[in-house]
């Protein structure tokens, strides 16, 4: 008889546990500190007790991070939990900055590691596609928009003047 194998669901255990010291910080943590403080990663690696070859792996890791990510990762949160209005700024100047609405950003904000993936530009690689496919769809419906105009044989200085009066009916009823 034929027999399908199962799918193991559970990851692998480590095979070394996270070395910690007493204040809770991670060796990996250490050695982010010493490398922001100038350390190269030979001398971190001694004083933290990890090899050179972890040493020089946390390195390229640490390389890889936004400039001061622990401070402005520490400000930002701080400023999010202020629900202050320098906070609703903060969350415009992101959404503008990754061209994302200011509700996805809240969104993302909510989620465990989202400012830190925001910060550090993983988020946007793993959602450019569904931003790009917004955009496709948007300039899509625009050029239907164009192709449905010029079938009307409305002329251009017509179709001006018409879309100006709306914006401004449109404005009026805002104000």
């Amino acid at each position: 008889m034929f027999r399908i194998p199962l799918v193991r669901l559970r990851t692998k255990p480590r095979k070394y546990p996270i070395k910690r010291d007493e204040y809770g910080k991670s060796t990996r943590r250490r050695c982010f500190d010493l490398f922001d403080k100038g350390t190269r990663p030979a001398e971190a690696g001694r004083t933290v007790g990890v090899s050179l070859r972890t040493a020089c792996r946390y390195f390229a890791d640490w390389k890889q991070l936004p400039k001061n990510l622990r401070i402005v990762y520490t400000l930002i949160k701080a400023m999010i939990k202020s629900n202050s209005q320098s906070a609703e700024r903060m969350k415009e100047t992101l959404a503008d900055h990754w061209g994302i609405s200011v509700e996805q950003v809240a969104i993302l904000l909510q989620k465990p590691w989202g400012l830190r993936q925001l910060l550090t530009g993983k988020w946007l690689a793993y959602h450019r596609e569904e931003i790009l496919s917004k955009k496709g769809a948007r300039l899509q419906a625009a050029l239907q928009l164009i192709e449905i105009i010029e079938q009307s044989g409305m002329p251009l200085d017509e179709l001006d003047e018409e879309l100006d009066r709306l914006m401004r009916k449109a404005k009026a009823q805002v104000d």
